[in-house]
């Protein structure tokens, strides 16, 4: 497949005039929780449910969506903004409904960008003949600071936290940093590879409670994903767990994640698609600081 195509329900809804995308930033305070992982299953699952989902993997090599999924860059979105390559060269494509588009720099720099480039960007945005339902911004873990402008502009963002001890403070921290960089008050929480629900309900409960007492944040806990050894069988197929087992423990809570995610009202009333994104990530980036050391 070259590119996003175009369909019958595509065309439908384009005529109902629902043009509407959900953004979600995913997001955690330390590497190696099971974000990139819960990204990926996370977009199957909304696919399984006829979703179209985009993914924007500001991931490196093997912590990558794309490399979890088998999928090798030609360029990112930095060389597409350079003019370098075109957008439909960058886009990865994983199945009908299921692209990747690689962004570890190009998410950072749109905010440098003169008039006549976010034009251009917005132009390519708009051009793509079927526009994703689902958004999912799988924002890097592996930096100083976070890219907060794409939180910023997301319509939820979501945190994940693992079980260990500094996994569970370093999610706190990102947490308030968010809190008071982004004047955000409320974020969902996941809770990644637990072995116990009754220590993951636990956990959650926590973390409501200290946001809600000295953040003023309201925490959503979200279905907690187990851990499961299929999941690392499925890494190696290059395959979400939620496709290559799909009665894996890990892929009913995705399914389940899914679920409650789609069910969600819409934030904006006229949240548009990908080009209207663009518009909302370059206003993020003049209220927020996007430039990081590394």
């Amino acid at each position: 497949m070259s590119g996003f195509g175009f369909d019958q329900a595509e065309g439908l809804r384009r005529l109902l005039g629902r043009d509407h995308m959900r953004v979600i930033a995913v997001a955690s305070g330390k590497p190696h929780v099971g974000q990139t992982n819960v990204v990926i299953n996370l977009a199957q699952a909304l696919v399984t449910q006829g979703k179209s989902v985009l993914i924007l993997d500001e991931g490196i090599g093997n912590d990558s969506c794309a490399a979890r999924l088998g999928l090798i860059p030609r360029c990112e979105l930095a060389q597409v903004l350079k003019e370098q390559f075109t957008l439909a060269q960058a886009l990865l494509h994983y199945s009908a409904a299921l692209h990747v588009l690689p962004a570890r720099e190009g998410l950072r720099r749109i905010g440098q960008l003169g008039s006549a480039a976010q034009e251009r960007l917005r132009q390519s945005l708009a051009a793509l003949p079927q526009q994703p339902d689902v958004l999912l911004i799988d924002l890097a873990a592996d930096r100083r600071q976070i890219t907060l402008a794409a939180a910023a502009a997301a319509d939820e963002v979501l945190i994940m936290v693992g079980p260990e001890r500094q996994a569970i403070t370093q999610s706190y921290a990102l947490i308030k940093q968010l809190a008071q960089a982004l004047d955000r008050n409320r974020f969902y929480l996941i809770a990644a590879k637990t072995k116990d629900d009754h220590r993951a309900a636990t956990l959650g409960n926590n973390m409501l409670d200290v946001a809600a007492r000295y953040l003023n944040t309201q925490l959503e806990s979200l279905i907690s994903v187990p851990w499961d050894e299929l999941v690392k069988r499925a890494n190696k197929l290059n395959k979400p767990v939620v496709e290559a087992f799909p009665d894996a423990a890990a892929s009913h809570a995705y399914r389940a994640l899914g679920q409650v995610i789609a069910a969600w009202p819409m934030m904006r009333e006229n949240s548009g698609y990908l080009d209207e994104f663009l518009q909302r990530l370059i206003m993020s980036c003049r209220t927020v600081e996007l430039t990081v050391r590394v």
